[in-house]
């Protein structure tokens, strides 16, 4: 069946940007890409082949993020970030590591509760878990504290069938032009590898998007490049803009058109007033889809080459737009809702500017009803 809301996703862009990425830091920093949410909304099935091949290791938020992965062939280096305390209480949650344990996890512990719930799934397993702690270095977020580490450390390496392979830390501040508080959990996260890293071999990695482009002294072992394998630029505020491709673009089609007088209002509220007779089509496209109700008003999306204006508000699944300067528009042709092309005034970056949000929020957002195809 066909879908009325399609996303193109390229895969040779984000090809590209793994390789930019790859360029940028160096041949000794592994590339632990942020495969969560379903690839930031883009679809995890289409663009895992791709990460695979151009990455050593994945990370993801969930258990079950994690078990898709497996469950899709992926056999390489998953980090999940959320911790045991994560999972459901009780039996449930002991079933469920023991689940990721097996199937090669690598579980991020930051409690001396972590510990124990990890230590005993994989003692009843007879295997040895691996684990990294992550290190709260000023972002107040998940994480051990920094000056307490020490603590958590000892009863990681007092656990026979716990095994410590990494320290990770994430900031606050790196999409930032100032980079002082970013400097500071540096020195904080130095301070602790210092500490901890003894005998043990551990990946250290701390750099997410902002970091790894802006910021080399950050790239340690390993970066966990988000946003930017998606092909958007963390911020505007770095210093360092590598050439990144965007990887969506999505299309609907105008449903409907017709021909209103002059003074005719439209949409919930009856926000915009026409001053002349106009010829208006309807696109299915709405908030249901991730296409943001505060955009109403504000955005255009592109039909037969020309930038036409959304009239009134976004509505659940559709909006109203002016075709009244293309009369050549058909019902069934195609509308381009959001741009690949970070320049035009519907890409994703500027449809966040205009909401008031980040990149991460668009795309993030991108509803059940879009079927995503792959495109080189």
């Amino acid at each position: 069946m066909e879908a009325h809301l399609v996303a193109e996703i390229s895969v040779g862009a984000v090809r590209h940007n793994l390789r930019l990425l790859r360029s940028h830091v160096g041949p000794d920093v592994r590339i632990c890409p942020a495969v969560k949410a379903d690839c930031y909304g883009h679809g995890l099935e289409i663009l895992l082949p791709v990460i695979a091949e151009e990455s050593d290791a994945m990370a993801v938020a969930t258990a079950d993020e994690a078990m898709e992965l497996r469950q899709l062939g992926y056999t390489g280096e998953i980090l999940m970030f959320f911790t045991p305390s994560s999972l459901p209480i009780g039996g449930r949650a002991r079933e469920t590591l023991k689940e990721l344990i097996s199937n090669n996890v690598t579980l991020t512990v930051v409690s001396a509760d972590d510990v124990e719930a990890v230590a005993c799934a994989a003692g009843e397993l007879g295997v040895e878990a691996s684990a990294h702690i992550k290190v709260d270095t000023g972002m107040g977020r998940s994480g051990v504290l920094h000056d307490v580490v020490g603590d958590l450390l000892s009863s990681v390496r007092r656990e026979p069938s716990l095994r410590l392979t990494g320290l990770y830390t994430h900031f606050a501040t790196a999409d930032e032009s100032d980079k002082s508080y970013t400097h500071a959990q540096l020195d904080n996260f130095q301070r602790v590898v210092d500490t901890c890293r003894g005998g043990d071999d551990l990946t250290i990695h701390a750099a997410n998007s902002a970091a790894a482009i802006d910021l080399p002294v950050s790239h340690f072992d390993m970066i966990r490049p988000g946003i930017a394998v998606y092909g958007y630029q963390p911020s505007d505020e770095i210093q360092t803009v590598l050439p990144l491709r965007p990887c969506l673009r999505l299309t609907s089609i105008v449903m409907q058109i017709k021909d209103i007088t002059a003074g005719s209002s439209v949409g919930y509220g009856l926000t915009h007033t026409f001053d002349r007779p106009s010829r208006v089509g309807l696109v299915p496209v709405g908030y249901a889809d991730g296409y943001p109700r505060n955009l109403s008003g504000e955005v255009s999306m592109r039909i037969a080459g020309a930038d036409v204006p959304v009239c009134g508000r976004v509505a659940m699944d559709q909006v109203i737009v002016d075709l009244t300067d293309i009369p050549s528009v058909r019902i069934g042709q195609e509308a381009e809702v959001i741009s690949a092309d970070p320049s035009e005034p519907h890409s994703v970056e500027n449809l966040a500017s205009l909401a008031g949000t980040i990149p991460y929020e668009i795309t993030c957002g991108l509803g059940r009803r879009i079927r995503r195809v792959p495109v080189e």
